[in-house]
């Protein structure tokens, strides 16, 4: 029989996730245009590389940019989840504050350090206290108003966070990904919603929750989409509370096979979720069939889902944009409203 998500939805999803996840194309176009009509100065030639200060959901944009623009980006993007930057960060780093909250204590503890070392600094908030130190020191900033995720999520907001900071590093120079690219990938995401939606019969995610229900989960990329699968892993602890982890083809082909050996129960419930593309270089696509072949002989699962778009960048927000639905879905399966992160909240309230 059918799994009816309407009735789910209407059951576990009172702060609207599945609005959310149907309007990661509408969050992509309101944070491109309002961040392509920020001024902001070029910084091409004055900086060495970038620092994107982030957690959580917050820092998964930067992922995203880091692996799907990989041939656009200028200087390298640094990632930090932590309270420090590292000793080279200077005058001529960028370093991009990114907080969905604007009160996220290990970002603001990098803001602190970012300006004693005098460097470059960009920022983006919902508002908080890094809207507030944007406005008090005169820092460019992206501060945005989520109208477009219900849920209020970080982690289902990621059209804001993937787009409004490719749109700072467009603006400063430092990312060179053609705008009919962009345009057309959004494009792209808001017709893809049409499919997404769990209200209709046939949709693609349906039969997948089937071959991950119960699971522990190895969500498994490569090249431009790795960061989708970064994404992909953290929405599926977050959303579907289903234990999931990424890994990346062909470092994986190095070590992790030869893991799969012991426990053995582990290896009878787990599936590996492969995100395949014809964009990938050719050994990288045999690499996944072997891969794909060891797992099996293993006595684990393998699901797959083949990821659309004619370009890297359609391809990788498109991953991420099935991840959220799909993620959605197994979370009503497991019958917990997704929105939920009680175990986030208690251990910051511990924390203090």
């Amino acid at each position: 029989m059918p799994v009816s998500f309407t009735r789910l939805l209407q059951q576990y999803d009172p702060q609207d996730v599945h609005g959310s996840v149907l309007r990661f194309g509408a969050q992509a176009r309101q944070a491109w245009i309002e961040v392509r009509r920020l001024k902001i100065s070029s910084l091409k030639g004055k900086v060495d590389a970038i620092v994107v200060a982030a957690m959580g959901g917050s820092a998964l944009g930067a992922h995203m940019l880091q692996t799907a623009c990989a041939e656009y980006l200028r200087v390298p993007i640094v990632i930090v989840n932590d309270y420090h930057l590292p000793a080279w960060v200077g005058k001529r780093t960028l370093v991009v504050l990114s907080s969905y909250s604007g009160t996220t204590e290990e970002t603001l503890a990098a803001l602190k350090v970012a300006q004693q070392r005098g460097a470059k600094i960009l920022i983006q908030a919902t508002g908080g206290a890094l809207g507030r130190a944007a406005k008090r020191g005169n820092i460019p900033a992206y501060i945005f108003t989520p109208r477009e995720n219900p849920s209020d999520q970080p982690r289902l907001g990621l059209g804001y966070g993937i787009f409004g900071l490719l749109g700072l590093l467009s603006k400063s120079g430092l990312i060179t990904l053609p705008l009919p690219v962009v345009e057309q990938a959004i494009r792209d995401l808001e017709r893809y919603a049409k499919q997404l939606d769990l209200r209709k019969l046939g949709n693609p995610v349906a039969t997948l929750t089937a071959t991950l229900l119960n699971r522990q989960i190895f969500v498994i990329g490569a090249e431009h989409t790795l960061g989708s699968a970064h994404v992909l892993a953290n929405q599926l602890n977050e959303t579907a509370k289903a234990l999931a982890t990424y890994f990346a083809i062909p470092e994986l082909n190095h070590h992790l096979m030869e893991g799969l050996a012991n426990p053995k129960v582990n290896t009878r419930k787990t599936t590996f979720l492969f995100l395949t593309s014809g964009l990938y270089h050719p050994r990288i696509q045999k690499r996944f069939r072997l891969t794909s072949e060891v797992v099996l002989k293993n006595a684990a699962k393998v699901a797959s889902f083949r990821v659309p778009g004619q370009t890297r960048f359609s391809q990788a927000v498109a991953a991420v944009a099935f991840g959220g639905a799909l993620t959605l879905a197994l979370g009503l399966r497991n019958h917990i409203n997704p929105a939920t992160i009680n175990w986030v909240h208690y251990f910051k309230k511990k924390l203090g």
